[in-house]
């Protein structure tokens, strides 16, 4: 064995020789120095030639070189330049390790060498040196530990990329160092080599992978039914870094299980695909795979899934959603979750969608809906909710800044000072601690400036702020059911829409939305077991997919509709709907039944029914109507269509509006509202036509509170609609005693 494990070497041939300093050996006549570099200067015919040195390098060793062919390579012109030899003749039998440059697939890839058995154990990029000429520098480099990493530099533009990364024990000696050429008679003398550089106790170890080189490009969660894919799930995997990395080590992990992943070589651009053992070779056709014998199970719904490095460093996250697929049908099952854009590491939700391609996805190749889709916009305030009397949590709608902005940047109204800003449980969440006390019963407004999302945009102006109070304890019936929809069009989803009628803050958490039964809640479903609050006056929808919801009705509310995990079965005809508090207390309950839609309505399906007054009795025919035409047959989120918040005197009967048009108009009706001192009259209502003539009883002997409605809908008693035109409300009412007292209202029904 010659030298040492610090043995060097160096050789740019500036001495016009090199028999020496170091000394060559092998076929040197087949050699000369031409220029300052090492040629081929051999005879016209088909033959090998090879020249060797002493090297012992082998451990933390780096080894370098420049390698011109004036020619584009082949199976029969290539270079290999042997690392380390056991052997100085390099054209036989050997124990060592060599860089292919050239060949079949042209390509700069590692290989093993036992005896004359040549094992490729670095598998660069192939068509990698396709070209005439080529002109490349190779850098490889060996732990001390044996792991084996080999760049190239191709066209010398100052920058390696690397081909690959491996671990390889096989052979731990090395004797020789050298080159080696296979040549035809017309490639004879246009082999260069320049610039070795072999030097041990020299290896750098690769830097730990970063956050976000490798990231997740596509999931599988539900692949049942097959649209031409295994019915297998699967999680792929892209390096988006300029360097290969080995996963050995690395760890795929839910909120429930974990899995080690085995040694693999993830190249530059490259991508594979994760699969549990069982479905690994139906997987192989489309790419690159890695069998897990304990492969998470990815959740339909949702789940979060994990990628961390042999360090236990997170390099990727994704917390998906079944509405990250943005279609309803995909969502069920068959489609994949793919990536748009690798390169925008903020964005979450924004930046997901179901795979368009006919199989239902792209496992192991570029994604189908792959393009440019950068953060451009500012992140939006959603909520800020009150931990306690000193400690207010602000949640935006995307992953912040990781520079925490300062104090300054939020104020609060009525004044309040901030001591500190700190994360949440996510970076989409700020906990801010105040220096004094939030009070009861007080409304208050903070605004965010010079707050920035993780990719830097500044916060959207008309999304800044928010309000938020100390929560009080709910009371029965200070919540109300005040939209339902129970029929929904094709594909479609229910919702149901409560407003809060008191004059308190109030907490939602562990609320549950559910049916009743005449005397009892049944089939309490739970809304959200995360602080949500619901302010006074506030309006606020849940449904199983707010996506799909506004898809239906684009003019909702998005901040004030909720999506919950479920909802109980509300039935197309008649139904119920009920609410309950956190303490398990009926807050309210709705009856509903088809028959509360419009007469005019030839088709109820995907109409809401709106509740007309807040403050009015939940369970009055009257009080309900359908959603109208003009806002698109539902509003959630938003005030209902049909709301009239007209006072009336007491002692008197007002008509509310006085002009409508029944069907189109908004609100569609008309409502007679009246109040009285004292309650226990009794009502018969009529329309009259401009003769007088009764085409519509609204009433008959109907028993009043002090104040109420009933409601006019423009239908005659014959279930037609009344002609445009004006008419009298005849409100009639007596008591006990026998009082009676009669009210005419003018009422106009309009033309569209």
């Amino acid at each position: 064995m010659f030298g040492t494990v610090c043995a060097q070497l160096t050789d740019d041939f500036s001495d016009g020789d090199f028999t020496a300093n170091p000394p060559w050996s092998g076929s040197t006549a087949k050699f000369a120095v031409d220029a300052q570099r090492l040629r081929l200067m051999a005879p016209a015919t088909t033959d090998v030639a090879w020249l060797a040195t002493p090297s012992a390098a082998i451990e933390d060793a780096v080894w370098e070189c420049r390698v011109r062919m004036e020619f584009n390579p082949s199976s029969s012109n290539f270079v290999r330049l042997y690392l380390t030899s056991s052997q100085e003749d390099l054209s036989g039998p050997l124990n060592g390790y060599f860089v292919l440059i050239g060949g079949t697939d042209d390509e700069i890839s590692l290989f093993r060498q036992t005896g004359t058995t040549r094992t490729k154990i670095i598998d660069g990029l192939n068509g990698r040196v396709n070209a005439d000429p080529v002109d490349v520098r190779v850098r490889v480099t060996r732990s001390a530990g044996g792991v084996w990493q080999l760049f190239s530099d191709v066209g010398l533009t100052g920058s390696f990329v690397q081909e690959g990364m491996e671990t390889d024990f096989t052979h731990p000696a090395a004797e020789w160092f050298g080159v080696f050429c296979s040549y035809t008679a017309t490639r004879s003398t246009l082999f260069y080599f320049d610039d070795f550089v072999v030097s041990g106790n020299a290896y750098v170890p690769p830097p730990p992978a970063q956050y976000k080189q490798v990231v997740f490009t596509e999931l599988f969660p539900d692949p049942d039914p097959s649209i031409g894919l295994p019915a297998a799930e699967f999680a792929e995997l892209y390096n988006r870094s300029g360097t290969a990395i080995n996963l050995a080590g690395w760890k795929l992990s839910d909120a429930t299980s974990s899995a080690m992943l085995p040694p693999f070589n993830l190249l530059p651009g490259r991508y594979v695909i994760l699969a549990p053992d069982a479905a690994a070779s139906a997987y192989q056709a489309f790419g690159d795979v890695i069998g897990i014998s304990a492969f998470p199970t990815l959740n339909n719904s949702a789940d979060n899934l994990q990628l961390r490095d042999a360090y236990n460093n997170l390099i990727d996250e994704v917390k998906y959603t079944d509405a990250w697929y943005r279609d309803a049908d995909k969502k069920n099952g068959g489609w994949t979750l793919e990536l748009i854009d690798e390169n925008n590491i903020c964005a979450e939700e924004d930046n997901w969608a179901a795979s368009e391609h006919v199989s239902g996805g792209t496992p192991g190749r570029e994604n189908s809906i792959r393009g440019s889709n950068p953060d451009v916009f500012g992140p939006k305030l959603l909520s800020a909710f009150p931990e306690s009397p000193e400690l207010l949590k602000l949640t935006f709608d995307e992953k912040m800044n990781a520079a925490l902005p300062p104090p300054e940047s939020f104020s609060i109204t009525p004044a309040l000072g901030i001591s500190t800003v700190s994360f949440g449980t996510s970076m989409r969440e700020m906990a801010l601690q105040l220096t004094g006390s939030l009070q009861p019963q007080t409304e208050y407004t903070i605004v965010a400036n010079q707050v920035y999302d993780c990719a830097g945009n500044p916060i959207q102006e008309n999304f800044s702020s928010a309000k938020f109070g100390l929560p009080g304890r709910a009371l029965p019936g200070e919540v109300v059911i005040h939209e339902l929809l129970f029929n929904p069009r094709p594909f479609g989803v229910d919702f149901v829409e409560v407003y809060n009628r008191s004059s308190k803050y109030l907490n939602l958490i562990n609320w549950k939305v559910g049916n009743y039964n005449g005397y009892a809640f049944t089939n309490p479903q739970t809304i959200t077991s995360d602080n949500l609050l619901l302010p006074p006056g506030g309006i606020m929808a849940f449904t199983t997919d707010p996506l799909t919801l506004q898809a239906h009705y684009p003019r909702a509310a998005s901040g004030m509709i909720i999506k919950v995990p479920a909802l109980p079965d509300f039935p197309d005809d008649e139904g119920s709907v009920s609410i309950l508090t956190d303490n398990n207390e009926l807050s309210d309950y709705f009856i509903y039944n088809r028959n509360y839609h419009s007469v005019f309505l030839r088709n109820t399906e995907g109409v809401s029914l709106e509740r007309i007054d807040a403050q009015a009795e939940t369970n009055s025919a009257h009080n309900w109507k359908s959603a109208a035409t003009a806002a698109g047959y539902a509003t959630p989120g938003l005030p209902n269509s049909n709301a009239v918040v007209a006072g009336v005197a007491s002692g008197r009967v007002e008509v509310v509006p006085q002009v409508f048009v029944p069907h189109y108009s908004y609100p569609d009706f008309a409502e007679i509202r009246y109040a009285f001192e004292t309650g226990g009259k009794v009502a018969n209502v009529k329309i009259l036509d401009q003769q007088g003539r009764e085409i519509k009883v609204v009433a008959s002997n109907e028993l009043l509170g002090t104040e109420g409605f009933f409601r006019w809908d423009g239908d005659r008693t014959d279930g037609t609609k009344a002609r445009p035109g004006y008419y009298v409300v005849w409100f009639e009412v007596f008591d006990q005693s026998g009082r009676t007292e009669t009210f005419r209202k003018r009422v106009v029904v309009g033309v569209q």
